[in-house]
């Protein structure tokens, strides 16, 4: 196992991992003991930042940072983004994801699970303080809105958008959704890469914004 080109980030060349004190598994993935800790491989399939990550994504902040994580379903990229941030606030609404991803946050102590409407910028903030990274992975319609308030309220120094195409639009073609979304994002920040991403995760693409 070595290092990767991203910071906190392990490879054997063919997958990536993570380093964990946490030897239970979260989604399934393999972990691998070692005299450093457990090292969870980290699945593209499952992941959407993975599946950035395998195709060439350049931005990776989260090491030592402070992420304000909005849609952290059970816990599946939270877990490996815990693993290399200094704190990750994951703001999930609803309550069978949540139940899972408390248990993950009883195991590892930088997690701090938030039950609530990734919308309700005003409840959040009660838990949140200056986080320097958002990251959203959100199946909502108004995604791109929720991700821009977000982006407003908080002020990190990057973003990370994970757009779901089909969730927004049935009807248009993936690139045409995404070319409307990046049209939105570009009146209000300067967007730094778009990447697609259907190779592991279909009809979904990876924007990361400057705050």
């Amino acid at each position: 196992m070595k290092k990767s080109r991203y910071p906190g980030v392990f490879t054997d060349r063919k997958h990536f991992y993570t380093l964990s004190e946490d030897k239970e598994d979260v989604y399934g993935e393999k972990v691998i003991k070692n005299k450093k800790g457990y090292f969870h491989q980290w699945v593209p399939f499952r992941s959407k930042l993975c599946a950035a990550m395998h195709m060439k994504l350049k931005s990776f902040p989260f090491k030592n940072s402070n992420v304000l994580y909005l849609g952290a379903s059970t816990g599946t990229t939270v877990s490996h983004v815990s693993d290399m941030a200094k704190w990750v606030w994951a703001v999930e609404i609803s309550p069978i994801s949540m139940n899972k991803l408390v248990k993950l946050a009883e195991r590892r102590k930088n997690i701090i699970p938030i039950l609530e409407d990734a919308r309700n910028t005003d409840a959040i903030s009660l838990w949140v303080s200056r986080p320097e990274v958002i990251y959203q992975d959100i199946s909502q319609r108004d995604q791109v809105d929720i991700f821009l308030k977000n982006m407003e309220r908080f002020s990190p120094s990057i973003g990370f958008l994970m757009l779901k195409t089909r969730t927004i639009d049935m009807r248009s073609q993936p690139k045409e959704v995404m070319i409307k979304s990046k049209k939105k994002i570009e009146e209000y920040y300067d967007i730094k890469e778009v990447i697609n991403i259907s190779r592991f995760q279909k009809d979904h693409y990876a924007f990361v914004v400057i705050g």
